[in-house]
């Protein structure tokens, strides 16, 4: 191994990092770009051998795994150093194509160990435990979109409904706000509740939550008239 290039949102921890690898002999330094693509281009353009990579690069890429694939096509060895070794974290790592996760607090000599059997081709984990996660991971995301299919019967309106109820309003001021009747909107509200399964506007509000449809769904919505 000739090279490692770190990329990592906190620039302290890739500064210490690049000095750690400098004392074992490893030509290493610190990738500064902020988007993926300007990280991919400086990769193309000067190959290291592998890669430390942060799961959470935060700014615009957030999550790094849709980074893996690439970096892995240009016949760099990835390795995730993070702090979140979360199971469906590492399996979502590993099924990229990343060699192996490890923890940020591991010593140096671990890190450096790890990025010499990624660059070997060596197992960091064994096929078993790599299987095994990124089935877990599968069925997670299976069990995800069942839940989610429910919230496809819901209406556009019932839709909007849903949301104001997680923002914490009642049913008077969803009316109030919407310019409807209050019976329209609890009519509203009891086709929710029909079509989720539940009993309750707290139930619905956390449901909309924990299966990840309210952040979906937000996501895709422009800002509302008024609103900052």
């Amino acid at each position: 191994m000739r090279s490692v290039a770190i990329v990592d949102d906190h620039r302290l921890l890739a500064e210490t990092l690049v000095d750690v690898l400098e004392a074992y002999g490893v030509s290493a330094r610190n990738v500064d770009g902020t988007t993926s693509d300007e990280i991919l281009s400086d990769l193309e353009q000067d190959r290291p051998d592998a890669v430390i990579l942060d799961f959470h690069l935060g700014g615009e890429i957030g999550r790094s795994t849709p980074l893996i694939g690439p970096m892995v096509d240009l016949g760099i060895a990835v390795l995730v150093v993070t702090g979140d070794m979360d199971r469906m974290t590492v399996a979502e790592c590993l099924e990229a194509g990343a060699a192996g996760v490890l923890n940020k607090g591991v010593p140096a000599g671990a890190v450096l160990e790890g990025l010499s059997k990624a660059v070997a081709g060596r197992q960091i984990v064994t096929d078993a435990e790599r299987q095994e996660l990124i089935s877990m991971l599968r069925e997670e995301r299976a069990r995800k979109s069942k839940r989610l299919n429910r919230f496809d019967e819901l209406t556009p309106r019932e839709a909007e409904v849903l949301q104001l109820i997680c923002d914490g309003l009642s049913a008077a001021e969803i009316a109030e706000e919407s310019y409807v009747s209050l019976a329209t909107v609890r009519s509203q509200i009891r086709s929710i509740l029909m079509k989720l399964g539940v009993r309750s506007q707290l139930a619905a509000a956390a449901e909309a939550r924990q299966s990840g449809w309210l952040e979906q769904f937000e996501s895709a919505q422009l800002p509302r008239a008024g609103s900052a």
